[in-house]
């Protein structure tokens, strides 16, 4: 069983302090599934010039295929004007185009022109009935506004079997664009087993290269990858696996090549983490579900919760003891989106729904939810 390495934090404090108490995270139900609306989730948000927030996330309608990751969706975004607290603004951004399943796994990111990209997955519909998993697209939009409009940028891939995750573009120092995926990497003697790598772009989203290789890994793979720039700049590359903790390789050339999978040391069930860094300091910020490895559990090997923050001031090699967002143990909390905004927040996005008794989660009603976090909080 993987450990959480711990690092203390005394240093932080002797370096500076903190003036005032850190206020608890502030958790708000953002968009409430009904019965037309069944599943709010997978969002990313990226702060506007004049301070406020754009959220853009995915709302499906109930379907027939499957469960609801194949269920009709579309983007849509809502923005903020106080931080994350009240919302309005409500505009459909993508829709589902004929021979799709849905439209999934949005990312924002403010690029160093000052325009906003807007990254998204297209599912396209089974190929064949045996299929477990469909092909996609991937598609960049651009604005040039302020959020106000996106228009056609770029195809990424075109009707390959790989995925993305919600809220992974990022721009490196170098001007880079990297956007991390995972591809089908099964075979007859690895059945659903899947691989993470990147794609990247050098003229700021306009055309795009696969990494040289993707990280392979035993059980189902590596899933849903995150990655973030370190202070030597070189990359680390995060990945939600079965194997008890969550898995790391590095690249030393800008997402061409990838290391072998090894374990980042930080136990965690089968679930999607977020990894960013703070703005100030440039340490690593890890946002996922400090839970403990039970693979008896009837899925997902373990509880999706607590959902919980720590951060690293090593590049990734020790991490602070997790500190809580949520803790409902009745509930699953999953895919977080985060990022830091000017008021020196960091804004979560995350989808949440309940436990069956057996220990399923349903798959409708899915909420959801955003968390504004007090930066000193989690430094405590």
């Amino acid at each position: 069983m993987q450990v959480l390495r711990v690092v203390a934090m005394s240093a932080f404090f002797l370096a500076g302090g903190l003036a005032t108490q850190a206020k608890e995270p502030e958790t708000l139900l953002f968009a409430k599934a009904d019965d037309q609306l069944v599943r709010h989730s997978e969002g990313s948000a990226v702060e506007l010039k004049d301070g406020r927030i754009l959220l853009v996330w995915q709302e499906f309608r109930k379907g027939k295929k499957g469960d609801s990751d194949f269920y009709p969706a579309r983007l849509v975004s809502k923005s903020s004007r106080d931080g994350g607290r009240t919302w309005d603004d409500y505009q459909v951004r993508v829709e589902i185009a004929p021979g799709d399943l849905n439209v999934f796994s949005p990312s924002l990111l403010r690029l160093k022109d000052g325009s906003i990209l807007l990254a998204f997955l297209r599912k396209h519909d089974f190929e064949k009935p045996t299929d477990q998993y469909t092909p996609t697209s991937a598609f960049t939009l651009v604005s040039r506004d302020e959020g106000q409009s996106f228009e056609p940028h770029a195809t990424v891939w075109s009707r390959q079997r790989m995925h993305l995750c919600n809220n992974t573009l990022k721009q490196l120092s170098n001007g880079r664009i990297i956007l991390p995926t995972d591809r089908d990497n099964s075979a007859p003697d690895r059945p659903d087993n899947w691989a993470c790598g990147c794609v990247y772009s050098d003229d700021n989203g306009k055309t795009w290269t696969v990494s040289e290789n993707f990280v392979e890994l035993p059980k189902r793979g590596g899933m849903e990858p995150h990655i973030e720039e370190l202070k030597d700049g070189r990359l680390l590359m995060i990945m939600r696996t079965m194997l008890g903790a969550i898995y790391k390789s590095e690249s030393a050339n800008g997402g061409k090549t990838w290391s072998k999978g090894e374990s980042l040391g930080v136990e965690s069930p089968q679930s999607c983490p977020d990894l960013l860094k703070h703005p100030k300091t440039g340490d690593l910020v890890l946002i996922w579900n400090a839970a403990k490895y039970d693979p008896k559990w009837f899925s997902h090997e373990g509880k999706r919760t607590p959902l919980s923050v720590a951060i690293s001031k090593d590049a990734g090699n020790t991490w602070s003891q997790p500190k809580h967002i949520e803790t409902e143990p009745g509930s699953a909390f999953t895919n977080p989106g985060a990022f830091f905004t000017s008021r020196g927040t960091m804004f979560v996005n995350y989808w949440t729904c309940n436990y069956e008794p057996n220990g399923a989660m349903v798959s409708f009603p899915i909420h959801l939810k955003t968390a504004i976090v007090d930066s000193n909080w989690f430094l405590e």
